[in-house]
């Protein structure tokens, strides 16, 4: 009666307590794809073996076992079976087959199996910078996984069930049962067959050049889409926890360097656009050597005089140093910074620097003829492709983004991202004429070794000297070299960056990055050409409503 009255709450509580059992139910992390569907990363089915040390009695006798099957340290699989604890990890994500065999190996009261999501990168590396990873517990830890965590990862159901006194789940009991949800699916901008001819190209630079890291973009000018991103060396986000974890790093958007004569691309579009330069003006070159106060500027080779085109066309310093003279600090900072110069370009990534530009209250007397072929300011290899994609569109800024929708559980697409719309940066004529001019580059300047007979493309190389950070000045044997272009000249469909740190022998852009250009535009427009969901037909329609 005493049991049954005045204790009778208490002990309800404790059978309660001891039979019912709440169990969280994992969903499916949602999937990432390319821009046509294709799978990139997925979930599956893993199986983990886990030990429940109350119904263990003879815990040394058990490690023993448990050890030797699985190879395992036996006094650290001790002190887990000895914590008061109903569940502790074994062994986690095996196969079906690999679990069972251990677990018919073992064959112990209270070691069992559970049933795991883990994540699967079914192409290795491909795009692995892009995707990122996640940890053991399907967490995002870099990447598109880590950037879209809030969409991506699944919301847990539950399951309220009895059990019995050996812990035990008796199914055919469940009370009350909340189904988990998955998460969102994720469409990428990314085509995954552009992307692998992107890193085939970086992998090759990176192991013939034995350089330190190598960058690839392709971008669509007028939407702002990535439709590769590769990057050498490269990791498996499938072996996280065997690979460099330097690796993960996205170098194309964390990277920051002096770009070198690339950035006369902004310099001459600038003097172009105010009317302060013509293409047949002469400009005297001085053979080659130019002194600027206490700064001697050089050329390549000893120019004499060159008309505007022809300074362009040849990458002259001097050439271009003398024709931003004409232009105020105040106004080449304001092209500089519409162009983005000094700031992220935005991308829905992790780790995007912001590049490198002093406010011209921080310029010295040479600052401007510096900047304008390259030095004292700093980009990443992403801000170069939205540089080049101001002049291949038309002149207006874009906005460079991953994502091109978002699907629910279901796979009904519930969001679409817009491409981003800015005010002109550079007159129809500017961008018309840097077009015309970047296309002789490559038919008669630094870039010949970019031309294809495939199709007309236009393009600038850039070698810039990596500037020494601790002692000031620059190295004498570290180079970055690059070389930026679209394709085709009259109507650019895709602009593409690739960015050399550290190229060993040679280090010119023209020499080391235009061929690879090339051999990757070859790919990608033949692709384009002959695939059946070609985008070039859409890209022209937005041309004639987007922009005019």
């Amino acid at each position: 009666m005493f049991l049954q009255i005045i204790k009778g709450r208490y002990f309800y509580r404790v059978a309660q307590e001891q039979q019912e059992k709440y169990l969280i139910v994992r969903g499916e992390r949602g999937k990432i794809l390319d821009s046509r569907g294709r799978i990139l990363s997925m979930d599956r089915n893993v199986y983990s073996l886990f030990a429940d040390p109350s119904r263990i009695m003879d815990k040394e006798a058990a490690a023993v076992k448990i050890a030797g099957v699985l190879k395992l340290d036996q006094d650290k699989l001790l002190e887990r079976l000895n914590r008061n604890r109903l569940f502790v990890w074994l062994l986690r994500g095996l196969d079906y087959d690999s679990a069972s065999a251990y677990l018919n190996s073992i064959k112990l009261n209270g070691v069992s199996i559970k049933v795991e999501r883990k994540r699967v990168y079914p192409h290795n590396d491909l795009a692995a910078q892009v995707l990122g990873a996640v940890d053991i517990d399907n967490n995002g830890i870099s990447g598109v996984e880590i950037y879209y965590e809030e969409l991506l990862k699944s919301t847990p159901g539950y399951k309220l069930t009895l059990g019995d006194g050996r812990n035990l789940i008796l199914n055919d009991f469940t009370s009350t049962y909340m189904p988990s949800k998955s998460g969102k699916t994720i469409v990428l901008t990314i085509d995954q067959v552009i992307q692998y001819y992107a890193e085939e190209e970086a992998r090759s630079l990176y192991q013939k050049y034995k350089a330190k890291r190598v960058s690839i973009v392709v971008l669509d000018p007028y939407t702002g889409e990535i439709l590769s991103l590769a990057n050498a060396p490269s990791f498996n986000p499938n072996s996280v926890q065997k690979s460099d974890l330097n690796n993960m790093k996205n170098f194309a958007i964390s990277d920051q360097f002096e770009p070198g004569s690339v950035l006369k691309v902004i310099s001459s579009a600038a003097v172009l656009d105010q009317n302060l330069v013509s293409l047949e003006d002469r400009i005297y070159c001085e053979k080659g050597t130019y002194r600027m106060g206490k700064r001697v500027l050089r050329d390549y080779r000893p120019y004499g005089d060159l008309d505007f085109k022809s300074v362009i066309v040849n990458s002259s310093n001097i050439g271009i140093a003398k024709s931003v003279q004409n232009m105020s600090s105040h106004k080449f900072y304001e092209y500089l910074r519409l162009f983005g110069a000094g700031d992220v370009t935005g991308v829905d990534l992790p780790g995007e620097t912001g590049g490198l530009l002093r406010d011209v209250s921080g310029w010295t007397d040479y600052s401007q003829a510096s900047i304008a072929m390259g030095q004292e300011i700093a980009v990443n290899c992403l801000h170069l492709a939205k540089i080049m994609s101001i002049i291949a569109n038309g002149g207006y800024p874009i906005k460079p983004h991953i994502v091109k929708e978002i699907r629910d559980e279901n796979g009904i697409k519930i969001k679409d991202v817009v491409p981003y719309k800015g005010e002109r940066v550079i007159s129809a004529s500017t961008s018309e004429t840097m077009r015309m001019v970047l296309a002789e580059v490559v038919e008669k300047g630094t870039g010949r070794s970019a031309k294809t007979s495939i199709c007309p493309v236009a393009g600038k190389t850039g070698t810039a000297q990596k500037a020494d950070l601790e002692r000031g000045g620059y190295y004498a044997n570290k180079y970055v070299a690059t070389f930026m272009g679209f394709f085709p000249v009259d109507k650019p469909q895709l602009v593409v960056v690739v960015t050399v740190d550290e190229p060993q022998r040679v280090h010119f852009g023209g020499v080391v990055c235009a061929p690879a250009f090339k051999r990757l535009v070859e790919k990608v427009f033949m692709y384009l050409t002959f695939s059946d969901n070609s985008p070039r037909e859409e890209h022209e329609a937005e041309q004639s409503f987007s922009w005019n």
